[in-house]
This record gives C-alpha cells, structure tokens and sequence, in this order.
C-alpha cells in the first residue's frame, strides 16, 4: 500500500503552530515538518505524538492518526506501539482492536518492551483476537526481562490468581511484585503488602507488609491509604512497631475508637514507653476503653483512682472498677481488690459494680 503524502496537512500543522518559548530544546516544528516531507519517520512519529497531545500545536487526533500510521509503516517501534493503542482505543477514527493487535505485534516481535506488554494484554482479555493468558503471560515475561515494571506487574498478577493455562503461583507473584516496585510501580508495593499481610506470601527481607502499604500510600495509591485508614489495621501494624513508631498509629486508631488502641495508647502514657509519661492523658484513654467494658481498663482505673495518680486518688471508685474488672474476669483484679478490702474499706455490691461510678 502506498503512502498517502501529506504536505497540505504538514503545513496546516506548522500554520496553527504556537510559538514554542526561546531556548526550547530539540527540532524547531518547521525542521520536523522538513523533515516529515523527506519521508523521515522519526520526525513523523514526533509530530504524531504533538498533534495527539496538542503540544505545541492544537491537539488533532485525525491528524495524529495519520501521521502515526505513516511512521508505522516505516518501522519506527514506537510508532507501531502508538498505533495499535490509537487503534485500540478509538484515537482520530473507530476503535479496531484486530488491526491494534497486528500493529502490537509487529512492535512486541521486534523486543519492542511496552508492545510487548500491550500484545499481552489483548491475549489476557481476549481484544481484536482469541484469549490466551499462557501467551499473555509469556508477552509479560519478554517485557519484564527488558526492565519493565508493568510486564512484571502484569505477569505477577496473573500469577497471583491464576488463569486457564497458567497456575497459581502466590511465590513468583510476589517476586514479581516486588521486582515491579523496585522498578518504581507504587500499585505493586501495595500488591505485594496485600499478599504479605494476607499470610499469602513469605515474610521478605526487602519490606514488612506494613513498609509496603505505607509507600505505596505515600505514592498516592488509594487503597493502600484506605487500608491504613482502618484502625484496626493501624493498631495491627503498631504492635510490630518500636515504641516511638508506635505511638502515632495508636493515636489514630484510638481516635476511632478502636478499644484495644485505645487501652495500647492508655498504657503506652501510663508508663512512658515511646513517649512522655502522662498520667492525666492515660486516664482519659482508660475511661474511653472502660466504656467498652474492657476488663484491662476498669483494673488499671482502679489502680489510677487508689494511689491519685493522673486523677484525684477516689477509693469508692477504685473499689467499684476493680470490682467490674473481677465481673469481666480479670486476673489480678481480685487480689487488688482483697489488698483494699484489708485496709478496712467495705468490699463492693457485686449486684451493683457500678454503684460508685459517676
């Protein structure tokens, strides 16, 4: 098939032109239209991808479709790349998904790294042919041998879960997750955290589950900020921590009123582990855990309240926590409240633990 030439078109592209500003890098827009005329294929696929991205020039998808094909068609790789995603996804003309894969394929057989991740892709869902995940998967493979974090991704993930013709492999999933991100892909830390919290893959020297889901938030992936946004989570993660590193997630999961979080952060204050002893903050924590009737903290309370400490020393109330505490069972309970019953304080109403308590 001949190619069409196009100087009208060229031209138009240089007379819409916006002035690129002074000291610009690379080839003036009239020297790639130059050299677009001599049939230079570099220069075509540069005004191709201007034209698409309206850069430098106002954005024209029909023209860009042109001017890619014709590039294509003179073997540039990344051409025949750009090509098949225009004709994949409808650019400048209707989607053609059978053509898209031809054109990915003649880019991926060339070592083409991302048409090789796209010419997987069509095989994985099936697009412009038949569905095949072993031949996606091999695609990926080739991609990912070229340092390609998304063949890696692509490959890990259907490892992870498994596809007709390709078997479960949770291993060389996170391997390939974890090859992914080194690369700089975010979305596979947050993978990779996924599988190592889940239990579905072994503990790694490169990074905790808890490391993972925090870099991959901090690189913007929702779902990893959604998953640390849980206070269960937060609380989970924070007794893994080292003390300091601890505190803060304590403080946001005792915020949302997780109980277990709130008697951590309660103790951590109590005691000065990882940060400032504050007895008047850690009552409070305590009151907010008892509300819960955490067993844990209606006996620390009775301590709190008996000796005066971050609260006025109140022995009803002492008497009356402690007695709730040996209600729900906690060991010690009992003995602090025999210690205060020997001091010649009445023992407590246990059809009414609460009696004292306002």
């Amino acid at each position: 098939m001949r190619l069409r030439r196009l100087p009208a078109a060229l031209a138009a592209l240089l007379a819409a032109a916006v002035i690129a500003p002074a000291g610009a890098q690379g080839p003036s827009l009239e020297e790639l239209i130059a050299r677009a005329r001599k049939r230079d294929a570099d220069a075509e696929y540069t005004l191709a991808m201007m034209a698409y991205e309206g850069r430098g020039v106002p954005r024209d998808p029909g023209q860009a479709l042109r001017l890619m094909e014709r590039a294509a068609r003179r073997g540039n790789l990344d051409a025949q790349n750009a090509l098949g995603f225009f004709l994949q996804h409808g650019v400048g003309g209707n989607p053609n998904a059978a053509r898209a894969r031809e054109w990915y394929a003649a880019a991926a057989e060339r070592d083409h790294a991302q048409a090789q991740v796209n010419y997987g892709w069509m095989f994985q869902e099936g697009l412009g042919g038949p569905r095949d995940a072993a031949i996606a998967l091999l695609w990926y493979r080739k991609a990912a041998a070229q340092g390609s974090a998304e063949g890696e991704f692509n490959a890990a993930s259907l490892l992870e879960r498994g596809a007709d013709g390709v078997a479960q492999d949770a291993e060389a999933a996170a391997e390939g997750y974890a090859r992914a991100a080194k690369f700089g892909m975010p979305l596979a830390s947050y993978r990779l955290a996924r599988m190592l919290d889940e239990g579905r893959a072994a503990k790694r020297s490169d990074g905790t589950a808890f490391e993972r889901y925090l870099a991959a938030a901090q690189d913007g992936i929702a779902e990893a900020q959604a998953e640390l946004d849980k206070p269960a989570t937060q609380y989970r993660f924070a007794l893994g921590l080292a003390p300091v590193a601890a505190v803060p997630w304590l403080r946001k999961a005792a915020a949302q009123n997780h109980v277990p979080a709130q008697l951590a952060l309660a103790i951590a204050l109590e005691e000065g582990r990882g940060t400032s002893a504050n007895p008047v903050e850690a009552f409070q924590w305590y009151l907010k855990a008892a509300a819960a009737d955490d067993p844990e903290a209606h006996f620390r309370l009775g301590n709190l309240y008996d000796q005066g400490i971050g609260t006025a020393a109140d022995t009803v109330k002492a008497r009356d926590h402690y007695a709730r505490a040996v209600a729900l069972g906690h060991p010690g309970a009992k003995e602090r409240m025999a210690q205060l019953v020997g001091r010649g304080f009445p023992a407590p109403d246990f059809g009414n633990p609460f009696k004292g308590l306002r």
